[in-house]
């Protein structure tokens, strides 16, 4: 037994393709989302993270593996039950506002077996969680991106689904909106008390709005964790080299006694006349507050630092040769 909202085990999506063979696009994946916690899964196009939010709606049936929500099973091999009896509410990327429908009338689409009085109170106590209580009567047309989003989220937060589901929610806003927004919705979900399962491919949206982030490659969820341990402490290579900034080093270039491979973040390495790592100054740039150095390794490697004092590279020129030492911190090893 679990005491997770949402527990995937081991579900296997996939689709028909000539010769009677199957396309496997999700394989043997599995997470648990608690009451109230938004998860993430985070990965490029193509990864299967859509068709896990697919199967979880109901969208697409399951081969192998089940998905229960709220201690119900609503899929399995053999069973899919129907969208619109699994509790679960989605909001689509583009946001699919009636256009011919004011705000309010949006919000109270999915709630018509209500009585009018009930919807009318419904509808004014979400548009007053999203920030848009004034704003009942406009129409999509008549809104700007954010507000149309924040509408779209009242709709589908209406009919008190027992997950909520996120489908690249900022994908049609402009990036400096949608570094304000996604903080912004982080705060009106967690005032709704609402357990939400988003996708991203977007890096700095995960870190901002969820509590746990699974990376995903190749149908699978590499590693399910907090942002922090991911960025600290990845299992994998793949999740070391697609969080954040980082470069996988063999070990040996920076004169460490051992072998395998070293991720190093843009903070791993400090000028340092002393230092016992060698290295070529590539490249010097300022890049607001600080400077970015790159630096050729031993092995032809090249990597990035974050450097707040350029002051130990001052006069010197692409070629010249920098010693460094290691920040501890800044490192991760793979065997």
């Amino acid at each position: 037994m679990t005491d997770a909202l949402l527990e995937i085990a081991g579900i296997r999506v996939g689709y028909p393709v000539s010769g009677g063979d199957t396309r496997v696009v999700v394989d043997e994946l599995s997470l648990s989302l608690g009451a109230g916690h938004i998860g993430c899964l985070l990965g490029a196009s193509g990864c299967g993270k859509t068709t896990v939010l697919r199967a979880v709606a109901g969208f697409e049936p399951v081969l192998e593996g089940s998905i229960d929500v709220k201690g119900r099973r609503v899929a399995a091999p053999g069973l899919t039950l129907p969208p619109e009896q699994r509790k679960v509410g989605m909001m689509f990327q583009d946001y699919a506002l009636f256009p011919h429908l004011d705000a309010a009338t949006n919000v109270a689409f999915g709630l018509r077996a209500l009585s009018r009085d009930a919807r009318r109170a419904r509808v004014e106590e979400m548009l007053m969680l999203v920030g848009l209580a004034d704003r009942g009567g406009a129409y999509p047309h008549e809104l700007s991106g954010g507000q149309q989003q924040r509408v779209a989220l009242a709709r589908a937060l209406a009919p008190d689904p027992a997950l909520l589901l996120l489908d690249e929610p900022f994908s049609n806003l402009d990036t400096d909106t949608r570094q304000h927004l996604a903080a912004e919705l982080r705060d009106l979900l967690k005032a709704s008390g609402a357990t939400v399962l988003m996708v991203t491919h977007d890096q700095a949206e995960a870190f901002t709005m969820a509590d746990q982030i699974g990376v995903m490659d190749g149908g699978r969820i590499l590693q399910w964790d907090s942002a922090e341990a991911l960025y600290r402490r990845p299992l994998d290579r793949f999740v070391a080299g697609f969080i954040g900034r980082g470069t996988l080093v063999p070990a040996a270039a920076l004169g460490l006694a051992r072998g395998g491979e070293v991720l190093l973040r843009p903070h791993a390495l400090r000028p340092d006349p002393d230092g016992a790592v060698r290295a070529e100054l590539v490249a010097l740039a300022f890049r607001g507050p600080g400077h970015v150095a790159s630096l050729r390794l031993s092995g032809g490697t090249v990597v990035e630092v974050d450097l707040e004092d350029v002051s130990g590279m001052s006069g010197l020129v692409a070629g010249a040769p920098v010693r460094l030492r290691l920040a501890d911190d800044g490192m991760v090893a793979f065997d």
